[in-house]
This record gives C-alpha cells, sequence and structure tokens, in this order.
C-alpha cells in the first residue's frame, strides 16, 4: 500500500509545521480519550445511579449499551458525512454536541433523560473518533504517522480501562454535592478546552471522491442490531414472554437484507455501507469475529465487576474504583509498545492478549470464590493486571494486525465496520453478560444464598461467559494472515472512505 500522504484539499499546499500539527492533535487526542473514557466510566456509579433514579437491572444494561449501539452505528455514516463536508467542521460539530450531551446526563432528573442523552453521547461522540484519526492521518507524513497512530490507540484503549477507577474518584468526591454527577460533569470543561483548541490548530480537510450516504444501510443493521439485543436485555425482567425468541430470530432476516440491499448499491455503482467483497477475504470475516468477541469478553468485565463489588461485597464506590486500577495502567503502559510488537510479531500478538485476558479473568474466578465481605481491594490487583495486559496486547494493534491483507481501495470501509464491531462487541458483551449476572444472582438468592454469596455467583457465572468469549477471539486469531503488517498505511485519500481507520483501543 502507497504511504503517500493525502492532498491537501483546500489548497494551503503541504503540511503543517510540526509544532501547529502536534497541538492539533493534542487536541483532538484529548476529545478522542474524553468519548472513551465515557464508555466505561459510568460502570462504577451505577449502583449510585440505581439507588438515585430508582431504576431496574435492565436499565442499568441500558445506560451501558445505548452509548456504545448509538456510537458504533454512526460510525461509518459519521465519517462519510466529515469526508464530504469537511472533516474539522465535523469534528467540532461533534465535540459541542457531545458536550451539550454530557450536560443532559448530568442534569437529568429521571432514568429516561439519562438515557436520552447517553444515546446523543454516542451519536455525536462517533463523530469526534472519526474525524480525529482522519485529520491526523492527513495532518502527518508517513513518517510521523506510524507514531500519532501509535497514541492514538495507546490514548483511546487506555481511557477506556481508565473509566472505571476514574469514576470512583469522581463519585466519591461528590463534587457539588451532585453524586454520581460529575462522571459526566467533568466532559463540560474538558470538551470545551478540546473545542477551542482544536478550532485554532487544525486544518480543514475533506475527500477529493465524490461518496454518499447508506441511510438504508443504516436503518437495517440498527434493526437487525435492536432485534437481536433489546430481548436480550429486557427479556429476563419481563420473565421471558413469547415475542422475545422470535424477535432474535428476526435480526438474521434483517441482516440477509442489508447483504442484498449492500450488493444491490455495489452493482449500481452507489458507495454501500459494507462492501460485499470485503468478504471474500477470509482473514477480514475471521478478524471481525476476533474483534466482536475479544471486545465483548473483555470490556464487559467492568460492568459486571463494578456492581459486584459495590452491591455484592459492600465496597465504596473510591474503593470499587481503586480495585479495578491495575487494568488500565497495564492495558495504558503495554498499548505504547504493543503496536511496534505487532510489526513484529503479527497476529501472535492478539493470541497472546485473548490468552492473557482470559487468564486474567479466570484467576478473577478463583479469587472471588476465596473472598468475602471482608475483602480489600488488593485481594484483586493480581487479576485485574493480568487481564489488563492482555487488553493493551488486543486494543492498540488490532485493527491493523486485521487489515493486513485487506485491498487498499477498500481499506477504509473496512477500518470503519471493524470499529463498528470494536463498540458492537462491547454492547453485545453488556446485553449478554449482564443477562447471565442478573439471572445468575436471582437464581442463588431464591435458594438461600445471602446477598454476597448470590453476587459472586452472579459474577463467577457472567465471568465464564466472558471467558468463553475470549478464548473464540484466541482460536479464531489463528485465521488471521501470519505476516506482519507494514509500518506504511494508506491516508485517508488513498482509499477514499475514512469511516474511523485506527490503530486502536477501546
Amino acid at each position: 500500500m502507497s504511504s503517500e500522504p493525502a492532498a491537501d484539499p483546500d489548497g494551503a499546499g503541504g503540511h503543517l509545521p510540526a509544532r501547529h500539527r502536534w497541538s492539533g492533535a493534542v487536541f483532538l487526542l484529548v476529545a478522542i480519550a474524553m468519548i472513551m473514557v465515557d464508555t466505561t466510566v459510568v460502570t462504577i456509579a451505577l449502583p449510585v445511579i440505581e439507588r438515585d433514579l430508582e431504576t431496574t437491572g435492565a436499565q442499568l444494561q441500558w445506560i451501558s449499551a445505548t452509548y456504545t449501539l448509538a456510537f458504533a452505528l454512526t460510525l461509518v455514516t459519521a465519517g462519510r458525512i466529515g469526508d464530504m463536508v469537511g472533516r474539522k467542521r465535523t469534528a467540532l460539530l461533534g465535540i459541542a454536541g457531545f458536550v451539550l450531551a454530557s450536560a443532559v446526563c448530568t442534569f437529568a432528573p429521571d432514568i429516561a433523560t439519562l438515557l436520552t442523552g447517553r444515546v446523543l453521547q454516542g451519536l455525536t461522540g462517533a463523530f469526534i473518533i472519526t474525524q480525529g484519526l482522519s485529520i491526523l492521518q492527513v495532518a502527518f507524513p508517513p513518517d510521523e504517522r506510524a507514531t500519532v497512530l501509535g497514541l492514538f490507540g495507546a490514548v483511546a484503549g487506555g481511557a477506556a480501562a481508565l473509566g472505571p477507577p476514574l469514576g470512583g474518584l469522581l463519585v466519591h468526591a461528590d463534587l457539588f454535592g451532585l453524586a454520581w454527577r460529575p462522571v459526566f460533569l467533568i466532559n463540560l470543561p474538558i470538551g470545551a478546552a478540546a473545542l477551542a483548541g482544536a478550532a485554532l490548530f487544525v486544518r480543514e480537510s475533506r475527500s477529493q471522491r465524490p461518496l454518499r450516504l447508506d441511510p438504508a444501510g443504516v436503518a437495517l443493521l440498527s434493526a437487525a442490531l435492536l432485534a437481536l439485543l433489546y430481548p436480550l436485555i429486557q427479556g429476563r425482567e419481563l420473565d421471558w414472554p413469547w415475542w422475545t425468541a422470535p424477535v432474535m430470530a428476526a435480526s438474521l432476516p434483517l441482516l440477509l437484507l442489508l447483504r442484498i440491499h449492500q450488493g444491490s448499491r455495489h452493482r449500481s455503482g452507489a458507495t454501500p455501507l459494507v462492501p460485499p467483497e470485503l468478504f471474500r477475504h477470509r482473514s477480514f470475516g475471521a478478524g471481525l469475529a476476533v474483534v466482536l468477541m475479544a471486545f465483548g469478553g473483555a470490556f464487559s468485565l467492568f460492568f459486571v465487576f463494578s456492581i459486584y463489588l459495590q452491591s455484592g461485597l459492600g465496597m465504596s464506590v473510591l474503593q470499587a474504583g481503586l480495585a479495578t486500577m491495575a487494568s488500565p495502567v497495564a492495558t495504558m503502559a503495554v498499548s505504547v509498545f504493543a503496536v511496534r510488537l505487532a510489526v513484529r510479531l503479527g497476529p501472535r500478538v492478539l493470541t497472546a492478549g485473548a490468552a492473557l485476558a482470559a487468564a486474567g479473568q479466570a484467576m478473577l474466578v478463583w479469587t472471588v470464590g476465596r473472598v468475602d465481605a471482608t475483602a480489600g481491594i488488593w485481594d484483586f490487583v493480581a487479576p485485574m493486571l493480568v487481564s489488563g495486559i492482555g487488553v493493551g496486547l488486543i486494543v492498540a494493534p488490532i485493527i491493523d494486525i486485521v487489515l493486513a491483507r485487506v485491498p487498499g481501495a477498500v481499506a477504509g470501509a473496512a477500518s470503519g465496520l471493524l470499529n463498528t464491531a470494536d463498540q458492537l462487541g462491547i454492547a453485545a458483551g453488556v446485553a449478554l453478560v449482564g443477562t447471565v449476572f442478573f439471572t445468575r444472582i436471582a437464581d442463588a438468592a431464591r435458594s438461600g444464598a445471602d446477598r454476597s454469596e448470590s453476587f459472586t455467583a452472579g459474577l463467577q457465572a457472567a465471568l465464564w461467559v466472558d471467558i468463553g468469549l475470549l478464548a473464540a477471539s484466541l482460536l479464531l486469531t489463528f485465521l488471521l494472515p501470519r505476516a506482519p503488517r507494514s509500518d506504511d498505511a494508506p491516508s485517508p485519500e488513498e482509499h477514499g472512505d475514512t469511516g474511523a481507520r485506527r490503530s486502536e483501543r477501546t
């Protein structure tokens, strides 16, 4: 693949001076860190939100799932809009919208308003991350691009893992007497600073190729995913009514309709949401499955573990946040060199990462089985550390590894779909693992177990699901191309669709 930088569509010529482009990169990375923190920061506050807003278990799942689902479903469209109307303009609108959505969450008087704010956060966050990566690729010459994309992956992955401990500190501080609300309030000053800095230091750019949106494709994909996730989350509380199975089954014909629609758009010369030729490459299909399984198994841990620590063991929100701290520290440390390591070792890095993440969660199964309500934060350091190392080896290099054999002509669409898949993996993981968690708690309580024993049983059952997902992702890594990927990555203009290409995360 060529590594020539994108042409300057505004006619300014060449790249901005190093000091200017790195200043712009800093503010974009701050904005990206903000939206990735919001993927997980709320998990630690869920028990407090449950008491304050009198929510159900399903509503707690939706607080996490609505954000990632809205985020995922908007990614490709957001990237395409930026290519069409201007990446800087779209990024600034995304940051401003995210700040406003965070204000809605901060002052939400009820669960319906909070869920509305979370949907708006997901929608606007997708515009930030897609344009952020596209701008970084355009702004930096080839010899600096690997460095800035490595920083992108470290920031995004580390920020998502840092969410729970940061949330614990914010809720414990009880700023202005707002309890859980500062986990969203903090976005207002951070977002305002990122907005001002990006407006000052980022140069406008857009695609030189004509692109069109695919609203019908987005609608079909959204309907298929909602048909799958809504019964999974709500079914438990409704005692699994008759309609849950047929609604979930309806996701299959909806996906078939999506495939037919995408093929029709491709044959007519329109830009499809999912180019059919992608799936002619076996490694891409396997990579898509790796992303779904790995992100579902790795990040749903924070949802159930945070509730277990506070509601099961009676830890304070600060203690619960600190109990998860080893994971983000390890993830951020490993992410810094994971991309470079993957250049030499290829998919073996992902194999090792999935093995370590699964091992860490297996250690956690053993740990929670031997501790009681007197457990302290140090009891959980070792399993969270091992899990965090594994996650760091997965999230930073996974996109570039999966794209190793994808032709440059469809690399942008492929990366957009992979980035959509990681958020869908998180949403589906929270739905599946959360349902197992709450169902097992209820079953244990009915059989006479006390509160601590019930939550322990629930967490262990949920962790085994996570371990299964990570084990599946490990096996699927053997279907990925073994040749390491070159450092040279195509710029957005070369593949024409910057849906959300990145070396990532979260």
